[in-house]
């Protein structure tokens, strides 16, 4: 069984930064909030303790942020219904039953003010260009996205879309086999994303315990969304549970989908998170409802847009990086005045606590 799952619960898309936190949060009993400013060690905080605790023997999810590929956004300690998550902008996460169920870390207190007070113009420059920043790579993202639309049109063109909903319902009756009678659960998150180091992509974890994956090929507009829906539709209305894998350009399109009842996975595995199937996986080729009588792709004005597209993807990657850059220069500051002794004391007291609870609900059989 795997011990360690990788996604993501946010990212920044053509849409504007969009997450999934609740998801996340849901079925959490407690929930440790972190504030603080970058650079005051939330994400090796979290990894820390999510890696001692894997040494325990804890099944646990690393939640990945999409801003940096070597962060963490949260933890997910699944056998005693535990997050810990970096609450601070984007995703700004605040109590809903303070003491209850979240307790807050501020890792404010271990800041040296004054140091921070004596460098306050550097660091409103940073904060403030990062932000600019962000608004010029949410532009190009959006273009990129209005040229995408018009590639999609293209394959449109020449879709047979009876076809597509032929292999649609023949998957459906394949996979959704009886019905569970239950009340279902969803959820949502992505499976990878554009980051400033580059694409990442946790397909591999996320399936790898997975007898039946089915690898979609297909283009722009060949309904590997629609037809990926569909099927979650199916399984949700049988009562599976399922989880829902975005697109991290296209939120409102879905990248993969995973029925672990059914041991089914179904994942889009086109550029630019490649898939290709291992032996025993199936493949279901979308492009084989395009006409290529009508649709020519390797001519004009498909290969034009297609360089349009790249053109403005490759401007968002450029600032995508030096956003990346400024973040790290903010961070030196912070870095600088943390007193990192009372952040590693609080994270040794809060593992010993977890591994107590995890202990303590082994014993009684939990």
């Amino acid at each position: 069984m795997v011990k360690s799952r990788h996604y993501l619960a946010s990212a920044n898309t053509s849409a504007g930064f969009v997450n999934y936190f609740d998801y996340v949060l849901r079925d959490a009993q407690r929930v440790y909030i972190i504030k603080g400013g970058p650079g005051t060690g939330k994400s090796t905080f979290m990894r820390l303790i999510g890696e001692e605790l894997l040494k325990e023997g804890m099944n646990v999810d690393f939640v990945h942020c999409s801003a940096d590929k070597d962060s963490l956004d949260a933890i997910v300690i699944n056998d005693i219904n535990v997050v810990i998550v970096d609450g601070t902008a984007p995703h700004v996460i605040d109590p809903k039953y303070p003491g209850a169920v979240e307790r807050l870390l501020d890792f404010g207190e271990y800041w040296d003010i004054d140091y921070l007070r004596s460098r306050r113009d550097i660091i409103k420059f940073y904060i403030d260009e990062i932000e600019n920043q962000y608004k010029a790579f949410f532009k190009h993202l959006r273009v990129a996205k209005s040229i995408h639309d018009k590639w999609e049109k293209e394959y449109l063109k020449g879709m047979d879309f009876n076809k597509a909903n032929e292999i649609t319902d023949r998957l459906i009756d394949e996979v959704i086999k009886g019905c569970t009678h239950k009340k279902p659960k969803e959820w949502h998150r992505f499976a990878g994303a554009m980051t400033p180091q580059g694409q990442v992509c946790y397909y591999d974890n996320l399936t790898q315990d997975i007898k039946n994956r089915y690898i979609v090929k297909g283009r722009p507009g060949t309904g590997k969304s629609t037809m990926t829906k569909k099927i979650a539709q199916a399984a949700l209305n049988k009562g599976y549970d399922v989880e829902f894998y975005h697109c991290a350009f296209d939120p409102s399109s879905i990248d993969m989908i995973i029925i672990r009842e059914l041991d089914f996975a179904l994942l889009d595995g086109t550029a630019p998170h490649v898939f290709e199937p291992e032996l025993d996986d199936k493949v279901v080729d979308m492009f084989t409802c395009i006409d290529t009588n009508i649709v020519h792709e390797n001519e004009d004005p498909i290969k034009a847009i297609e360089r349009e597209y790249a053109e403005e993807i490759n401007k968002a990657k450029k600032i995508y990086t030096n956003i990346k850059q400024l973040h790290d220069e903010l961070e030196k500051y912070y870095i600088n005045a943390m007193d990192f002794n009372n952040v590693n004391a609080l994270r040794i007291r809060i593992t010993k606590t977890l591994i107590e609870m995890y202990n303590t609900m082994s014993s009684k059989g939990v």
